[in-house]
């Protein structure tokens, strides 16, 4: 069995959403600490001018688990959200598929930065039809830091593999890994070819949002994905 894990993240890229369907078992790793300008908070989409972030506002402690990341429901966040999304997508090929979304998203009341995102890309993987089993660490029993905590989430779960980045080249003890039978396993997300996107007198934007590409693409994303 391959398992992957990986901090819920807001509106992610589209390689977070290839390492879920190309795992057995994927674990959102909510009971580590919140990072001040990371991409937990926050993603860019396309604008006529370029690229734009949208971010959650949030009432983060130094030290806080991502779990426990409430968010800053004074300012109006989710208006701004929506319109900037309607008004750069709109006109994409296959808005039409996730305006529903979308819209029931930002219709809701959150006030949980984790169950937001959390939320967001199970309802995609829905649309996607990527039917990976999907956990969270705060609900399994597994201790630990570092290596050491996604080690335990492996052995807690029987896997036989785990999937993961090359970065973890700078923190993981692979040798522990061997000693349990489970085999590091690297990710590969392949090279993302342009597709058309809206707004194209700009030119092709790279690394945004995976809205971006389902918005514009729709279910022939995969198209656009070479190894």
């Amino acid at each position: 069995m391959k398992v992957s894990i990986h901090q819920p993240q807001f509106m992610p890229w589209l390689p977070y959403f290839q390492k879920i369907e190309q795992s057995d078992v994927f674990i959102f790793l909510d009971t580590v600490d919140y990072q001040k300008n990371g991409l937990q908070n926050r993603n860019k989409i396309k604008t006529p001018n370029g690229e734009q972030w949208l971010t959650v506002p949030v009432l983060a402690k130094l030290g806080q688990k991502i779990k426990d990341v409430e968010i800053d429901n004074t300012q109006k966040w989710k208006k701004k959200h929506l319109n900037a999304l309607t008004q750069n997508y709109s006109k994409a090929k296959h808005f039409n598929l996730l305006s529903e979304t979308v819209d029931s998203f930002y219709n809701n009341n959150w006030e949980n930065l984790s169950e937001l995102n959390i939320n967001f890309t199970t309802s995609m993987l829905e649309k996607l039809e990527i039917s990976t089993k999907i956990l969270k660490s705060s609900d399994l029993h597994s201790q630990g830091s570092s290596s050491d905590l996604i080690l335990n989430l492996c052995k807690e779960l029987g896997a036989t593999k785990y999937l993961t980045g090359s970065g973890a080249e700078n923190y993981l003890k692979f040798g522990d890994f061997k000693e349990e039978g489970i085999d590091i396993e690297y990710f590969d997300c392949g090279s993302i070819e342009p597709y058309a996107q809206t707004f194209q007198k700009i030119g092709f934007v790279a690394n945004l949002s995976a809205l971006d590409i389902f918005c514009n693409c729709g279910q022939d994303w995969r198209k656009y994905v070479t190894r």
